[in-house]
């Protein structure tokens, strides 16, 4: 038993100093006029949620009991989904409740790629992207439901396209995945970066949104307010800073207004990793700016990015804005 021990010991130790090599080895890949190379496809897929489970109040980093717990609990779920259907149920019902008639579930799993770990970073395995404010939640200014009404003055939900979100209409995708500030989404969690000594251009592969950071300029071109605002970037050392304001008045972040400044930072920390961190700023909106981190890991390199087709198929749009006309065609004929 002693000498297993020692043998076991031995390869642990083997593989500790193995990976005190690599780490010293390693050095930030550079482009050929000395940058970060940033170049590549990368995801920021994760199980971490934005902002933090109540139940984790102030802490930060999660114990390895806790993220067994949720990691494990989302396999249990993903292998209720990914069992065999029961030939026997009756047509249109949930794949979680046999009797419910529920079809609201528009995606099974098969088309999802929310991420299956709680990134670690310096560490930690974090309990939320946000890390500040401590309580890892967007801080409002206020009550936060009054920066998502309506325009009354501004189209009905249904009275035509320019009243749908923009996702719906395959101008911009969900959720701030092509951001700034980005964020994984439900699926389509891939990037791809290239640059020049003069622009970074980050591709998301939702709606395949492309953003152009002009490198080293010295104002914001917020005459004509863009998708995704108006970025410009310079290097502190090895990290790539970005500033983005004037963003289109019809995007928002979290109920954000004209006035939203976000500022990301991008640094090369292994070679299959790239730290992300994002301040939000918005006084009119939020009570204090606040910051979160993630982690973009590399894809393999065979592994490219494929074109999201929105528009192909989207029978969504028009069946709801021809729903909307059919109410209204029956509301006219109950009046009569």
């Amino acid at each position: 038993m002693g000498k297993v021990t020692t043998m076991f010991g031995g390869a642990i130790l083997s593989l500790t100093l193995v990976s005190i090599n690599f780490a010293q080895e390693w050095e930030v890949p550079r482009t050929h006029y000395g940058k970060p190379d940033l170049q590549g496809v990368w995801t920021n897929k994760t199980l971490t949620p934005l902002t933090r489970n109540q139940e984790f109040g102030d802490q930060r980093a999660l114990t390895p009991e806790q993220v067994s717990r949720l990691e494990a609990g989302h396999q249990e779920y993903l292998d209720a989904e990914f069992a065999d259907s029961d030939p026997d149920r009756g047509a249109g019902f949930g794949a979680q409740a046999a009797d419910d008639g529920n079809t609201d579930d528009g995606y099974n799993e098969f088309w999802k790629d929310l991420g299956t770990n709680i990134q670690v970073i310096n560490g930690e395995f974090r309990s939320s992207i946000i890390v500040d404010p401590p309580n890892g939640q967007i801080p409002y200014a206020g009550d936060p439901r009054t920066r998502f009404r309506r325009d009354p003055n501004g189209p009905g939900p249904y009275d035509g396209p320019e009243g749908r979100p923009l996702a719906e209409r395959c101008l911009l995708s969900f959720g701030s995945h092509s951001g700034p500030p980005m964020l994984p989404v439900m699926y389509n969690n891939n990037y791809q970066f290239v640059q020049t000594e003069d622009y970074v251009m980050i591709l998301a592969e939702m709606a395949h949104d492309a953003r152009i950071i002009r490198l080293d300029d010295s104002y914001h071109m917020t005459t004509m307010n863009k998708w995704m605002g108006d970025s410009v970037g310079h290097w502190e050392e090895d990290t790539l800073v970005v500033e983005t304001k004037g963003f289109n008045p019809q995007q928002n972040f979290r109920g954000s207004s004209e006035n939203l400044t976000v500022t990301e930072r991008f640094s090369r920390i292994s070679l299959s990793e790239i730290l992300y961190s994002f301040t939000v700023e918005d006084a009119t909106t939020f009570s204090q700016p606040f910051t979160g981190e993630l982690v973009f890991n590399a894809r393999e390199a065979q592994e490219s990015m494929y074109e999201y087709a929105c528009h192909e198929g989207n029978y969504a749009l028009s069946g709801i804005l021809a729903g909307a006309r059919e109410l209204e065609r029956q509301e006219a004929a109950a009046e009569r």
